[in-house]
Order: structure tokens, then sequence, then C-alpha cells
């Protein structure tokens, strides 16, 4: 499926090259960077029980389940990438699954497509997606199918185009298609722009900066929060990273917020709209908690290193497995979500969140 963007004028692409500024850690390509924090929190707490995993220890790529890179070859049994650790070769299995906007066979990803993979075992593959992007957050234009997107201080404006065929179930997901309203879609990443091919959620038409109250919670906050586990992609963050946007980032942490103009009347500021739909415990970039996959049965101790604050905008549900509680809590980088057994094209998982002690 090929698509061009179309012009209006301009008036979209213009808008897109806007970006806030957001203290994430996750803007360092330096992986190391995350390993000395765990060198720091054991000089401070004490280094633990021996042999305990630091979430900021960076993993051997065969300890890993997922791995992204480009496409070098592909041919019916192999699939050959190029990654940051070099060249990476994979058994193509008569069972895999792709994705190229669709499950497509596996020979039929391209020379260069960037992919995300799922390994059954080392050097074979179980499932791979090529181009799969998303893009989350309030619609601040539209002309015709094409969106300007805000996703907030930490990731700026995306240009969206809804794909052939595509409008009709997204409007099922998200009915209020129009400025001042929220919108969360998975498609094939294209340059400069996302093609729109699936809703990623289910999501109540309310307008981004009214988001629903949490319930009210008498006495502590309960020590396991259940809702839904979505993902982003990289942007700046180093490709491999396993990590989390935290919603309920602690109000002293240096995460600027949104200023729009006084032209700008759907720029929603997520830190401004109160905690969202679920109540969460206040943590700081750098905490660990630990994300339990009630569909795959998953779990893992994951570093908070950004600012998740959009996902508290969103009210939605996940249905993959049964249906979860309201709201979101938390946001993993694409390579947490596969490697917790999460599927990209599906957009979230149910989940369970523990602070981790």
């Amino acid at each position: 499926m090929t698509a061009t963007v179309q012009s209006h004028g301009g008036q979209v692409r213009q808008s897109a090259n806007f970006r806030h500024g957001c203290d994430n850690y996750g803007e360092s390509a330096d992986s190391g960077r995350y390993a000395r924090r765990s060198s720091l929190r054991a000089a401070i707490f004490g280094a633990g029980a021996a042999g305990e995993a630091s979430p900021w220890a960076t993993r051997p790529p065969a300890a890993r389940k997922a791995l992204s890179g480009v496409v070098a070859d592909v041919s019916p049994h192999v699939l050959i990438l190029r990654t940051q650790a070099g060249e990476e070769r994979l058994t193509l299995p008569p069972d895999v699954k792709a994705w190229r906007g669709s499950t497509v066979p596996a020979a039929a990803i391209r020379h260069d497509d960037r992919v995300i993979v799922r390994k059954a075992r080392i050097g074979c593959a179980e499932r791979i997606w090529a181009q799969i992007g998303r893009v989350t957050g309030t619609i601040i234009e539209r002309e015709g199918s094409e969106l300007l997107v805000d996703e907030g201080p930490a990731k700026g404006r995306k240009i969206v185009l809804i794909g052939k065929g595509a409008l009709r179930p997204i409007l099922v997901r998200f009915p209020r298609m129009e400025p001042g309203f929220l919108i969360d879609v998975i498609g094939l990443r294209q340059e400069g722009y996302l093609l729109a091919l699936t809703p990623a959620t289910a999501q109540p038409p309310y307008r981004a900066d009214h988001p629903p109250a949490p319930p009210l919670v008498s006495g502590h906050i309960p020590e396991h929060i259940n809702g839904t586990v979505s993902w982003h992609e990289p942007g700046e963050e180093p490709p491999g990273l396993l990590g989390l946007a935290y919603p309920a980032l602690d109000p002293e942490t240096n995460c600027e917020h949104t200023v729009p103009s006084r032209h700008e009347h759907f720029v929603v500021d997520p830190h401004a709209v109160g905690p969202g739909c679920v109540r969460l415990p206040h943590l700081s970039v750098g905490s660990a908690v630990q994300i339990h996959n009630e569909c795959s049965g998953r779990s893992d101790v994951l570093p908070v290193t950004s600012c998740g604050a959009p996902s508290r905008l969103f009210c939605d549900r996940c249905v993959e497995c049964g249906t979860s509680p309201r709201g979101r809590i938390a946001d993993l980088t694409v390579m947490a979500f596969v490697e917790l057994g999460g599927n990209l094209e599906d957009g979230c998982f149910n989940a369970t969140l523990a602070v981790a002690k």
C-alpha cells in the first residue's frame, strides 16, 4: 500500500516542526547512562541480593527476546538484519508471523525496512513487524484525511494520513476525529508521516482537556494497579532501550509543561489535566516498576525512563484478554512491550503494575 501526503496548502505540514523540551533520560543514545544509575543506587541503598538483576543494566543480545534493525536481506527461510551490534541472521520457520500493514509472508518484507523481531529462541524468529509506527495524542488540525497530532511536550507533533479504507474502523473507536479530541492509531511509518491503518484502542469521545476524574481512593493507593499498557516509538531514545514512560512523575521532576500560544486553541498540557482516570503513586525518573502482562503471563522489572503525562489524557480500555479497567498505567518502549509478549499491532495489553521494592 502506498500513499502520498496531500498538500492542503501545506498548512498541516508547516505546523509539524514543533517540539517542547522535557528532561527525559531516554534522549541520550548512551546506554551506559542507564547502567550507571544502577551503580549509584547500589552505592546509596545497597547492592541488594546476590545475583539480583538490575533493570538499568544492559542486557546482552542473547538474553533478549526482542531485537531491532534494518533488513539487509530476506528470503523465505532467512532474515539478515543490520543492528547496532552488527549483522544478525535469523532463521524463519514456516509458522513465523510477519506484519507490514497487515499480516504478510515473511518474504514480503522489503530490503531496508526497519523491523522489530521477537525471537522464539536464539537465532530463530517468532514474529516480525516491519515499518510499524504509532501516533498518540491530541488532534490539532484536520484537513480531509490528513491530521496534525500533538503528542505532548516530549514528542512534539506528527502528521497522520488516514489510509484508504481505514477511516471507517478508526471512526468506530475514535468517533470525534476533530481538533481538541484524542487519537491513537497504528500504521506504516513513511518519510515524514504515519500512514494510519488501524485504531490502537477504544477511546470514549471526550475533549482531551476534560478527561474523566479518577474514582476516589480511601487510604493508600493499592500496591498492585490494573489497567492498560501501551507502547511508543523510540524517537530520541536508544532503539534497544527497555523502559517505560510513566504517567505520574513526581511534581519535582524537571519536565517542562506545554505552553501554547494564543492561536493554538487545541493544544492541551497533559500535566494540567489532573491525574486522569486512574490514580497512580508519584515516582521519579529512574524508579523501578514491575509490569505483569496478564495476556502472556510474562513479567519484568523496568526503569522509568521518561515522562508519560500524555497517557493521563486517555481513559480507554484494553480488550486483548478480557477487559482491563479504564486508564493507562504505563507507556512502554517498543522493545520492552515486545519482550513482555505484546503484539505491536494490537496496541496494548492488560497489565498489573507494582512499584519494585
